[in-house]
């Protein structure tokens, strides 16, 4: 059925679903879905009463009950039907008419006639339409004005608020109201008895309408050619003769009608009149009936008028009006809709709603005939519309039906397709295979219904699709994450030879082809919407694109031409299944249709988010956090820990895993998934200890335990595709190892009778963050100045006359023989050198001969005065002088005598001098919050330390020797353990045990 006409006849008539194999008139499941979903708590209802009335039962009986109706049917089944306004709708409202001809509501007459007393010849007087409520909530009925001779509405003072459901018993059917979701009310039809049956308007109204003109063949003819074709006419059709000139021809006129049950044959034995509101019978003879429609007639804003196409349960009337002598005029509706009135030969009357207008169309103009489009077919009616090209072959206009010759023109164009003509149906006998469509050459004569003619070639086209034995693939497409000029988009093509194609002739038809590709996203029934999702064409700036084998390149002929497609942007699509209907067509001629399906999938999100790899460890991703924004909490943006790409946004939200799938088991409020650990500003906030207060058992801090959570994020910019990506996180704190392995302690020995400071021998790292590996200060110190030992290079060791500098073991340091030039030997004097000799260094220079030269050699005094020009102590240590210029440093590293002393300066044995260092205040890293020692055997140390409490310095006091008991040393010595206990801010605390050694 046309799609077009079903959907504008679906008005409110019964049958609002079809199912099963029985026959129904409006077995339309994909017309009436729209309907269905209005009232869709009532669908499994009515859907059985369809199924009854279908089969030819009756309703028996309607009662009301709670916010609608129970109807029982013939067959004894009881279904209710209901409004779905609320619970607090009342009982169904019955509305009736009495054998008196009034309304009457629930039983109760009112004062408003409902049947118009004074019918015409003798016929029944017209109905009233159906009660309804108005915006105030009161009942409005329409009751009959004998002044005005017509219905008129009446506001009772009936109150109908709460009413979602009501009926009307009137002319044979019970008309069933049902309120829907928005609060309108829907028609449901039901025949009243054995032998009723329902009629109805196909919509709400129906313009039937016939022609009329004024006979003028002399006045229309003018020309020869004219003349000579109504001449033809006139011979071909001998009734022509009895029409006299000016006579008033008509033609046409047909009513179409919805009859329900299916199995209800009109016949002839039928009676048919159509009856005005004011219940005048209007005298217009309907006659014929003939099941089915005319092909051309529509349905426009309810309005049905000319074309359309024939269904089961739709029938048509021959619609003849009499003719006024006194008027000139025939016989119409008088601008009014009228109602069809139906007797059966059982004497059973039926009415239909006031829908129809029959007017006249009075023709002017002269005939015409035009050339159209239709689909190839062994045999073809040249007058039919054509459902495809909704053309016919001959297109008449203003023409007297049935008065044309049609005649095949050209003998060639005869012979090459094998044509022949009967009447107006054409037999091809050879039509091409490999062609899109040939062309008919036809000559035809037609008449007007004013009596002019016209003589016409014409050139009909035959198109025919091109039978492939392929078609489209089915896709799957992973949405892109490769940036193409600036948006994420990727290619869905297809290949060409899918369709295998036989001949070159088909694949360049197919190649000139126009293209649509239409994409349906289909909902979570797996249904298609009416509308195409995205539509992509080879005229819309090329979006349909058709390539070379390369999938890039243009084809520029059906050679080359090997891929087409379209480029598929990831921003508008979401994943789904999508139905994709293609289609390639050459004017009206379809060379191809194909479907398949497209099924359209995010990357994986395992592939796209990476938890930050400096951060993670097997796979968990390892959080210090922030413990100073909130108190006893650790608090952290867990943005920072994901890596995600750029089309992914940053709107992302999170879901503690753990603390859903405690809320969904209703788990008790002592587990700790009671525990969101997603806070209302989107972190990751998690208790650094007793979350559960003092019945926290150690076991169940949230430090160091993984928990599972869900991050989701919007992609490509779109808001309706959401990915959700799943990981473990696990808050630590960065210096806390379970096993103190991240802290070092070298051996500490104390003397007796000393202090001992163990934390100059204790060191950490971090164990976790950007700062791993980094050193971690356990221990702060305050700072201030003290006296440090440091080497006196002015004094060096002399030997015991005091000439020599010495090393530590008093021997005299030799002069390397390379470097006696730099202590000031001369040439001479070196070159004659014996094997034998040596030179030492003293402390003054130092006068010597060679052979019959005489040279000095630089004393110890005489380099340190050049090199204290460069060097001094800073803050204890040895280095350049503060402030040196430019020059001075090229000075020294020129110098000879620096040179002599850096090459000579860990030779020599010197005195020490003291030298005052200053230290800067140095806390402990931010991160720990204290550190605390304690013996690990109290009573063992009390043998050998002074105190058995340690402070937070890490230094302790040794007994004296004498003070301790010769019997409680080993070897001389005692080794004592101790226990550091590190606390960080985290409120984690690490336990480093380690031993101590005190000795002489």
């Amino acid at each position: 059925m046309n799609k077009k006409f079903l959907s504008a006849i679906l008005f409110g008539a019964l049958m609002v679903s079809s199912t099963g194999t029985f026959v129904s008139c409006k077995d339309y499941d994909d017309d009436i879905e729209n309907l269905q979903g209005q009232i869709n708590s009532n669908k499994d209802a009515i859907a059985a009463l369809q199924k009854l009335v279908g089969e030819g039962k009756w309703v028996t009986n309607i009662s009301p009950v709670e916010n609608g109706f129970a109807v029982t049917m013939s067959d004894g089944t009881t279904t209710s039907i209901t409004g779905i306004k609320g619970a607090d709708g009342k009982d169904g409202t019955e509305w009736t008419i009495g054998e008196d001809g009034f309304w009457y509501k629930d039983g109760e007459k009112t004062t408003s006639q409902a049947i118009a007393k004074d019918g015409e010849d003798g016929k029944p007087g017209a109905t009233a339409p159906s009660p309804k409520i108005d915006a105030n909530g009161m009942w409005v009925v329409y009751e009959w004005d004998a002044v005005k001779g017509e219905f008129v509405e009446k506001t009772t003072e009936i109150s109908a608020q709460g009413t979602s459901a009501y009926v009307v018993k009137k002319d044979g059917v019970y008309v069933l109201h049902i309120a829907d979701e928005t609060g309108k009310f829907q028609e449901v039809t039901l025949p009243a008895t054995s032998d009723a049956f329902v009629v109805e308007a196909p919509a709400a109204v129906v313009k039937v309408k016939f022609q009329t003109a004024k006979w003028q063949p002399a006045v229309k003819n003018t020309t020869e050619k004219a003349k000579k074709a109504y001449k033809t006419l006139t011979e071909k059709f001998t009734d022509l003769a009895g029409i006299a000139a000016n006579a008033i021809v008509k033609q046409g006129g047909e009513l179409p009608i919805l009859v329900n049950p299916a199995n209800v044959e009109l016949t002839d034995k039928f009676d048919f009149s159509l009856q005005l509101a004011k219940g005048k019978v209007l005298d217009i003879a309907l006659s014929n009936p003939v099941k089915g429609i005319a092909d051309d007639w529509k349905v426009n804003n309810g309005s049905m008028s000319r074309a359309a196409k024939t269904e089961d349960c739709l029938w048509t009337l021959d619609v003849e009006p009499a003719y006024n002598e006194k008027d000139k005029k025939y016989a119409t509706t008088e601008n009014e809709e009228a109602s069809l009135v139906v007797e059966n030969e059982k004497g059973t009357v039926v009415k239909t709603a006031f829908a129809y207008q029959v007017s006249a169309d009075d023709v002017n103009e002269n005939v015409d005939v035009n050339a159209g489009t239709v689909t190839y077919a062994p045999t073809i009616d040249l007058t039919a519309v054509d459902a495809k090209t909704e053309k016919a072959g001959i297109i008449y206009a203003n023409e007297y039906k049935g008065k044309a010759i049609v005649k095949l023109r050209d003998q060639l164009n005869i012979e090459q397709y094998g044509l022949s003509l009967d009447g107006n149906v054409l037999t091809i006998a050879n039509m091409p295979a490999n062609v899109s469509g040939i062309t008919v050459k036809l000559n035809v004569i037609a008449l007007g219904l004013n009596g002019s003619a016209v003589d016409k070639d014409i050139d009909v086209t035959v198109n025919q699709d091109i039978q492939v034995a392929g078609g489209l693939e089915d896709k799957n497409v992973t949405l892109s994450t490769e940036k193409v000029s600036g948006a994420y988009t990727q290619n869905v093509l297809w290949d060409v030879a899918d369709f295998q194609f036989t001949t070159a002739t088909q694949k360049d038809a197919f190649f000139k082809a126009g293209k649509t590709m239409s994409v349906y996203l289909l909902d979570e029934n797996g249904d298609k919407p009416e509308t195409a999702t995205y539509t992509y064409t080879t005229t819309d700036d090329d979006n349909l694109a058709q390539y070379k084998s390369d999938g890039k390149a243009t084809a520029t002929s059906y050679s080359d031409f090997a891929k087409f497609g379209f480029s598929l942007n990831a921003e508008n699509y979401v994943p789904g299944t999508y139905a994709i209907v293609f289609e390639a067509t050459d004017g009206a001629a379809t060379i191809v249709k194909s479907e398949a399906t497209m099924i359209v999938s995010n990357p994986k999100a395992e592939d796209i988010f990476k938890l930050v790899p400096d951060f993670t460890t097997a796979n968990v991703l390892q959080v210090i956090g922030d413990y100073t924004t909130v108190n006893n909490k650790v608090v952290y943006d867990l943005e920072d820990g994901i890596l995600a790409p750029d089309f992914a946004g940053s709107d992302v939200t999170y879901i503690d895993l753990d603390h859903k799938a405690w809320e969904e088991a209703m788990g008790a409020d002592t587990e700790m998934g009671a525990i969101d650990w997603i806070d209302d500003q989107g972190r990751l906030s998690v208790y650094q200890n007793a979350w559960n207060g003092d019945d926290t058992k150690a076991n169940e801090y949230m430090l160091n335990k993984e928990r599972n959570i869900r991050a989701t994020y919007t992609l490509y910019g779109n808001a309706k595709n959401t990915i959700d990506y799943d990981f473990k996180v696990i808050v630590k704190s960065s210096v806390y190892t379970a096993d103190g392995s991240n802290v070092t302690v070298k051996a500490i020995t104390g003397a007796f009778g000393k202090e001992v400071n163990m934390t100059s021998n204790i060191s950490a790292v971090y164990a976790l963050g950007i700062n791993k590996g980094k050193a971690l200060t356990l221990f702060g110190n305050a700072g201030g100045s003290t006296q440090k030992d440091v080497t006196d290079y002015d004094a060096p060791k002399k030997d015991a006359a005091g000439k020599y500098v010495v090393n530590t073991d008093a021997t005299p340091i030799e002069i390397a023989k390379a470097d006696l030039i730099k202590f000031g030997m001369t040439v001479d004097a070196y070159t004659a050198l014996g094997a034998d000799d040596k030179f030492f260094l003293t402390v003054e220079n130092n006068d010597v001969t060679v052979g019959s030269e005489n040279s000095t050699l630089k004393g110890w005094e005489t380099i340190m005065t050049e090199v204290n020009k460069y060097y001094t102590y800073n803050n204890g240590t040895w280095g350049d002088k503060a402030g040196l210029s430019a020059d001075e440093k090229a000075a020294r590293d020129a110098s000879a005598e620096v040179a002599l002393f850096k090459a000579y300066k860990d030779k020599l044995a010197y005195d020490t001098k003291k030298e005052t260092v200053t230290t800067q205040a140095k806390p402990a890293s931010d991160e720990i919050k204290s550190v605390t020692f304690a013996w690990d055997d109290a009573k063992l140390a009390e043998k050998f330390v002074t105190s058995t409490t340690i402070g937070t310095d890490g230094k302790f006091t040794a007994k004296a020797e004498a003070d301790i008991k010769a019997s409680d040393l080993v070897n001389g010595k005692a080794e004592l353990k101790v226990n550091m206990k590190v606390t960080d801010k985290w409120g984690m605390v690490m336990t480093k045990t380690y031993t101590v050694t005190i000795k002489k």
